[in-house]
């Protein structure tokens, strides 16, 4: 059967994390004309282990080599065989059980290039709050420029390996900058939320992360910043 479409997942090091991501996964009921490839890093813990417990669950899934997140992306859509690409962290999940299937339903209806759903977390009502601001701005920045985040984007091969996909060089923010090569016409954001893990609040704390944010808007012209390692990936 013909790949339709193509989900990848960086990864390192994530065991207490992509379990919980693969379990929406398999509760999507995902068809044979999906693949799931997993860009691992060279994980030293269980994750491995983890991934392969998905063999039979997951159509197509596969484990492949990664690095960087815009590394194991890019490496993922080069061995991808899908026309649509779906880029989900792996510590992101999903309550809605056919959330995948309908973004693809929408993507292909809407005739877009780039698609990406609201954030949202449990149990941290600060960082709910935060996401709320993120989640008007996403939608705000498409009268400006189109803004995804890579906790989970859905994009055609076509126009992904056309614009070169994630710039390697850059140490954070890759997906804003992926995003802004893309026209406000092809851009599409779902009322459905994911759910994401509040692991770089804790390490960074909560002030330091409002900063973190801030700092990226004011400078988000300035794409030399972002090349410098500030220890923002785990």
């Amino acid at each position: 059967m013909e790949i339709e479409l193509s989900i990848i997942i960086p990864c390192k090091n994530e065991e207490a994390y992509i379990g919980k991501l693969l379990d929406c996964l398999v509760r999507q009921s995902l068809p044979d004309s999906v693949e799931v490839i997993v860009s691992d890093a060279n994980s030293t813990d269980g994750t491995i282990d983890i991934i392969n417990l998905y063999i039979g669950l997951l159509p197509n899934l596969r484990i492949i080599g990664g690095g960087l997140p815009s590394v194991g992306r890019n490496l993922g859509a080069l061995a991808a065989m899908g026309k649509v690409l779906l880029f989900i962290d792996s510590d992101t999940y999903f309550k809605k059980d056919s959330l995948v299937m309908d973004s693809l339903d929408l993507f292909k209806n809407k005739g877009g290039s780039i698609l990406g759903c609201l954030l949202n977390i449990e149990n941290n009502l600060r960082v709910k709050f935060i996401y709320g601001l993120c989640n008007m701005i996403f939608y705000l920045s498409k009268f400006d420029s189109p803004f995804v985040v890579g906790s989970y984007m859905m994009i055609s091969r076509d126009k992904f390996l056309g614009i070169g996909g994630f710039d390697e060089s850059l140490m954070h923010c890759e997906d804003y900058f992926l995003s802004k090569q893309i026209p406000s016409s092809e851009y599409i954001i779902m009322n459905e939320y994911i759910y994401t893990d509040d692991r770089r609040f804790k390490k960074l704390g909560l002030f330091d992360m409002v900063k973190y944010f801030i700092k990226n808007m004011v400078r988000r012209n300035n794409k030399g910043y972002f090349k410098k390692d500030i220890g923002y990936w785990l």
